[in-house]
């Protein structure tokens, strides 16, 4: 499991705007195998993977974990 989600975190490099923005401002989050999700920051935040700059991952999840905490 954990190597799938690193896989996943991986991808952002390419494609830090793919997934959408979520219950906090400016923090996008990604789903991953298992029901985990990746809450991660992009800075600056384009819109577009092209011109997006660096990816702050700041906290993963896991199925069921109380998200009302950042």
């Amino acid at each position: 499991m954990l190597a799938a989600i690193r896989a996943d975190i991986r991808r952002l490099r390419r494609h830090p705007c793919q997934w959408p923005i979520g219950e906090y401002p400016r923090v996008r989050e990604l789903p991953c195998a298992g029901g985990y999700r990746v809450l991660y920051e992009v800075t600056p935040d384009t819109g577009r993977s092209a011109t997006a700059g660096d990816v702050l991952v700041l906290r993963v999840y896991g199925p069921g974990q109380d998200r009302s905490r950042l």
